[in-house]
């Protein structure tokens, strides 16, 4: 067999080209037949809990509380943290990757958030995402951005001097991300929010945290798929809004098709996403066709530093797929053992990541 990206111009070339290695009788027809690839979901964690916003009952008490989320968000360092990601990638060498939890922090000094409370802060401080390409390619390894939608655009005041009076505004901008190994073709790229979406109370005020997914059509030596990246919201009614909401639009995709992301829902769980996509939408979880042992993904704690595995307990991170023509031939988690923390101890995210491998017919 030729190397990939000679089966990939084989067709293009013919046989007068290729005649003193390929062409003979035996060659097997690059359209026919089938291939295998990976494909990866990774929540790589936006770098403390949001969530702890909620515990604000009063505007006032905000600054402190988004100092501290701020403080976590750099303690736990995504340039350390994106080294093991990319790590697990060059490994794992998935065809496609669905990333979740893609953050991009901004910060305006001093605060105008009282006169203007929409986003603004524009001083860049991590981009998550850059950060990672750049990994990857100090590894040679070549994948690009095939798509990422905007889900959550939320800016606060925080008091990183530890002065009420004295404030900064943080911005953070969440994406969810398809990125596409180099010999992968790309076309009908989508890139959507869900309609319905959470609303999270925060000093007294409500904030909507915009949740999306991103598909595109994939075409991997020869075969094509339909590959949609999410995350779904944890919390009710969204999480069960949203997989409806996606049970629907994957109807009218081509198959075969995988879904992959951090669903927050799983076997047992008290989200009914996966009981959606799994039941009605047809969707079949490959971990329950080809893995191995509980499969847990989720979570270490806040601050990613745990000594233990004890945190991941639950099954949140899937990979579904639904068309013949697509077998997973195996399923791994990656990045739960103690020897996948950096060497400052960090895990690579607060949550575990899924690989499968699949036979797809061309």
């Amino acid at each position: 067999m030729f190397p990939r990206p000679l089966r990939l111009l084989a067709p293009l070339l013919g046989c007068a080209v290729l005649s003193l290695t390929a062409c003979d009788d035996d060659e097997p027809d690059s359209q026919t037949g089938s291939t295998e690839a990976a494909v990866m979901t990774r929540n790589i964690y936006l770098g403390g809990n949001i969530f702890l916003l909620a515990n604000a009952q009063t505007f006032e008490q905000v600054p402190a509380i988004a100092a501290q989320l701020y403080a976590t968000v750099q303690a736990t360092d995504f340039r350390d943290r994106a080294k093991a990601l990319a790590d697990e990638i060059q490994a794992a060498d998935p065809a496609l990757v669905g990333l979740q939890e893609v953050s991009l922090y901004r910060t305006q000094y001093p605060s105008d958030f009282r006169s203007y409370p929409l986003p603004d802060a524009a001083n860049i401080t991590y981009d998550f995402l850059a950060i990672l390409m750049a990994e990857l390619e100090a590894r040679g390894l070549n994948y690009r951005v095939a798509a990422k939608v905007t889900n959550a655009d939320s800016e606060l005041p925080a008091a990183l001097s530890g002065n009420a009076s004295d404030l900064t505004d943080i911005r953070l901008t969440d994406y969810d991300v398809i990125l596409s190994r180099g010999d992968v073709l790309i076309s009908n790229v989508v890139e959507q929010n869900y309609t319905t979406n959470q609303q999270v109370p925060v000093g007294g005020a409500s904030v909507t945290f915009r949740r999306g997914f991103t598909k595109v059509e994939a075409t991997v030596d020869g075969a094509r798929l339909t590959f949609v990246n999410s995350h779904m919201e944890g919390l009710m009614p969204a999480n069960e809004a949203q997989a409806n909401e996606l049970a629907t639009i994957l109807a009218g995709y081509p198959r075969p098709l995988i879904l992959v992301g951090d669903l927050n829902t799983g076997p047992g769980s008290p989200t009914p996403a996966y009981g959606i996509l799994t039941g009605s939408a047809g969707l079949t979880d490959a971990w329950t066709t080809v893995g191995s042992g509980d499969g847990f993904t989720c979570c270490v704690s806040d601050t990613v530093n745990d000594t233990t595995t004890e945190g991941f307990d639950e099954r949140i991170d899937l990979v579904l797929y639904n068309g013949d023509g697509l077998e997973p031939l195996s399923a791994e988690v990656v990045g739960d053992e103690l020897s996948d923390r950096t060497e400052q101890g960090r895990w690579p995210s607060d949550h575990a990541g899924v690989v499968v491998r699949f036979r797809i017919d061309r």
